[in-house]
């Protein structure tokens, strides 16, 4: 009788550990959904401190103040990738016209002190990995135009750091290292798949586990290895010294530091529709465009239902004595089963061992990633994601790490996601606002509006410069015409490079519902 009552009360026992195992993931999937439709607030004060931001190279630039204006053609919020990209765009496309645009720049703490100033620098997509996800979304060919637009971020990007050197542009080989096995052989299907469809514009090395251990320099730990093309960067430098060109080249564009935009509501003005608020003056605009990534559903609140934002760990650490010298050459991915993903590039330094940028350790949080969406306070670091990071490599390299490696700074930012894990860009569509989402070209620019190009879901240096681009084409009104290809922007019609599918027609909002991203997270 006693070893039946023993059974049942351990039957009991487990079924209470499953019940309340349930329910903390009940509520804290409860918990979830509240964040990531709540208002992220304003940018934190005092940050994280990045790496990128130390020894800023125009010091004039980083908290410039200029008086706000009454009245300004367009207003950028944000002074980040996509805030240059879309400004540069503008203001080329506009530089013939007798009188051009005045352009108004509204930064919340330093210029490219966010998401821009604080990410990994690594120009990467997994062509084979975006194409596998989405051709299920939106359809083979459809997928294949995706892959093609973040592919094409690498030249874009090599051509502007060929004008800006100070950004520290290059190729690199990248190594996708899995640790599990039924993982890189799904990969292999995939890359098999994607190359058999678009031939020579993808090219990947498949290593077998022994293989990729001798040819990489890693352990046992790795079960097989894909190597392709991809690029890296010092991001904050790159867009600073853009800022900094066109600062010189258009005294129709002033930038303003320190300048939180607390409100864009309806004005009073017929043709300048939209009064932007912000701590250092109220603007009246034809245009605003929200270039805040992660933050942009502060001002934008019909957007909570698509677009969220979650804490990203990044670090920079010195490799051991024994690393091999890949002088900047080379980035790795390190992928694990489920979901796991660490992103390494590396400076090119004087003698070959640069300092290595780590960032990661996303799932690796205490709720396994759910309390890292719905987060948007880079002032913190979380202890289990940056313990994983600093040990990523050490791990899979050992014994080619040896001694004198270390930690030299971590910091976080903050990534946007959406429920479809495309970027959101476009005319933002909402009535209320004075925003019908279409409208008749007004002058020398496009009809006045609102837009927004945001939601990069971790993979900003192959979204945002040329989302922005697009962006930029679209305030000028100049999407129809065929233009002169340029450094940074592509040539042609902009349907002819730019995927619909990241646009805001009427059913978009609804595709990117975050529930679907957070069903995925948990």
């Amino acid at each position: 009788m006693g070893s039946v009552i023993s059974t049942v009360r351990d039957t009991l026992n487990a079924a209470r550990h499953v019940m309340a195992v349930l329910s903390s993931l009940s509520t804290k999937y409860k918990a979830l959904e509240e964040r990531i439709g709540s208002a992220p607030g304003l940018p934190v004060p005092e940050p994280t401190r990045s790496y990128w931001l130390d020894d800023a190279p125009f010091p004039d630039l980083v908290d410039m103040q200029n008086d706000v204006p009454a009245r300004a053609d367009v207003v950028v919020i944000g002074s980040g990738i996509t805030a240059a990209a879309s400004a540069r765009a503008i203001l080329e496309l506009t530089a013939h016209l007798a009188a051009p645009p005045t352009v108004v720049v509204l930064e919340a703490r330093q210029v490219c002190g966010g998401a821009t100033g604080r990410n990994g620098g690594h120009i990467k997509t997994a062509p084979y990995e975006v194409y596998g996800t989405m051709k299920k979304r939106i359809g083979k060919e459809r997928a294949l135009e995706v892959v093609r637009f973040q592919m094409r971020h690498l030249g874009v990007l090599l051509e502007l750091g060929d004008e800006f050197p100070l950004g520290e542009v290059r190729e690199v080989e990248t190594v996708d290292l899995f640790l599990e096995e039924g993982r890189y052989r799904k990969a292999v299907g995939e890359v098999e798949e994607l190359k058999g469809l678009i031939g020579g514009e993808f090219e990947a090395k498949v290593c077998e586990g022994a293989e990729a251990r001798k040819m990489f320099g890693v352990n046992g730990h790795v079960k097989g290895a894909i190597s392709y093309k991809a690029g890296a960067l010092w991001p904050y430098r790159l867009v600073t010294s853009v800022w900094d060109d066109l600062i010189g080249s258009f005294p129709n564009l002033s930038i303003t530091t320190h300048a939180a935009v607390e409100s864009v509501t309806p004005s009073s003005s017929d043709s300048h529709p939209f009064e932007v608020k912000s701590v250092r003056g109220t603007v009246q605009a034809r245009h605003v465009l929200h270039a805040t990534n992660g933050f942009a559903t502060q001002l934008l609140p019909s957007f909570k239902s698509s677009l969220t934002g979650a804490l990203a760990h990044m670090s920079a650490q010195k490799p051991g004595d024994k690393f091999p010298k890949y002088g900047g050459g080379r980035s790795w991915s390190v992928i694990s089963e489920p979901a796991g993903l660490e992103y390494i590039t590396q400076r090119p330094g004087q003698d070959g061992r640069g300092d290595l940028m780590i960032g990661g350790g996303l799932l690796r949080s205490k709720d396994q990633g759910l309390d890292q969406f719905g987060v948007w306070d880079d002032g913190r670091v979380d202890a289990l994601p940056l313990m994983h990071i600093r040990g990523c490599m050490q791990t899979v390299f050992e014994p080619n790490w040896g001694m004198g490696g270390g930690m030299l700074k971590a910091w976080t930012g903050i990534l946007g996601f959406t429920g479809d894990l495309m970027p959101l860009v476009g005319r933002v569509q909402d009535r209320q606002r004075g925003n019908p989402g279409v409208g008749h070209r007004d002058g020398d620019l496009a009809a006045p509006g609102e837009w927004v190009a945001a939601g990069y879901c971790g993979e900003g240096m192959v979204w945002a410069w040329l989302c922005g681009t697009a962006i930029g084409v679209m305030i000028a009104g100049r999407e129809d015409e065929a233009l002169d290809e340029v450094v940074g922007r592509p040539g042609g019609k902009l349907a002819e490079w730019f995927p619909r599918e990241l646009g805001l027609d009427s059913g978009r909002l609804q595709r990117a519902d975050l529930k679907h991203l957070a069903r995925e997270v948990a």
